[in-house]
């Protein structure tokens, strides 16, 4: 294969070298990029190789989204964080981010083949993000932006780390590119309005939440195939219960997970400190065998309409 079809279709073939990366094999691609499990050979490890692809090259918006990934993943550092390597053109075109490989599997592949998740495996795995997520609010002011199970992957020592910051904000970082995306199923009410939301984490506290629901009932809070079917369900629908999707759910630990679905930002959840300790505490209580205690008022459940 030339540099010309190289360029032409972003298809590296295996044994590739390219900007000191040998390509090995291809883990996976979307409607953005193609990842490729790939050698760094000055150290020998493995890494992620990801290549934006052939048809968004050529779209500045979408350029500037991808290398905002890179630059969001650089400024953050923390063991559930996929760190970024490096990132760059190469000689003959190709736009690449090089990031940390982890050996593993997506939530969402867990999910797919388990059907739901154990409450304590849950509760672990997104305390881990949450720490995270409180990590990069405190120090960064970062917001991610598409929070999903499927940008959560799972390493095969169980740890969560958290992956894709094509929309990420970081205070110096940001994405200011004019692309508008969201992921139907978890998608905080107020970006589908079009609201203009800065330096604000309770959109994603909306999304982390749909996620963990996800997780534990085994459907996302408003299931459905059909993208403005399922927004509208966002907007205007009120969330089932997730102890009525999973009757093993605690109440209080339903609770907790409604008041992070909230519709209106300002009667949300505002604090990633404050889910990263509850979180905790009914981790603990779950893997104890016991019920959790009640909420505190704050963590009940607002009015949904």
């Amino acid at each position: 294969m030339t540099e010309a079809d190289i360029k032409k279709t972003n298809e590296l073939a295996s044994g590739t070298i390219i900007n000191g990366y040998r390509i090995e094999r291809e883990l996976g691609r979307g409607a953005m990029a193609i990842v490729y499990l790939a050698t760094q050979l000055d150290l020998g490890r493995p890494v992620a190789f990801k290549v934006l692809s052939a048809e968004l090259a050529a779209d500045t918006d979408f350029v500037s989204r991808f290398f905002n990934e890179a630059r969001a993943a650089a400024a953050l550092s923390h063991p559930n964080i996929i760190q970024a390597i490096d990132a760059g053109e190469t000689q003959n075109g190709l736009d690449y981010f090089c990031m940390e490989y982890v050996d593993g599997e997506t939530l969402q592949d867990i999910i797919k083949r388990e059907g739901r998740i154990p409450q304590a495996k849950a509760l672990l795995w997104f305390s881990q993000i949450a720490d995270a997520l409180n990590y990069g609010w405190n120090l960064h002011k970062f917001t991610h932006g598409d929070i999903k199970p499927e940008n959560i992957m799972i390493n095969r020592q169980g740890q969560a780390k958290l992956a894709d910051f094509g929309l990420a904000r970081v205070d110096g970082h940001d994405y200011s590119g004019k692309v508008v995306m969201l992921t139907p199923l978890y998608a905080p009410p107020e970006l589908i309005r079009g609201e203009q939301i800065s330096e604000d984490c309770r959109p994603d506290i909306y999304a982390f939440g749909a996620s963990l629901y996800h997780a534990l009932a085994g459907t996302p809070p408003f299931p459905g195939t059909d993208a403005q079917v399922v927004i509208q369900r966002h907007l205007t629908e009120e969330l089932e219960p997730l102890s009525h999707r999973n009757m093993l759910i605690p109440k209080e630990l339903s609770d907790f997970v409604s008041s992070m679905l909230v519709k209106d930002i300002n009667g949300r959840l505002d604090s990633w400190l404050l889910i990263l300790e509850r979180l905790k505490h009914l981790s603990t209580i779950v893997s104890a065998g016991k019920r959790p205690l009640s909420l505190s008022k704050k963590e009940t459940t607002p009015d949904q309409s």
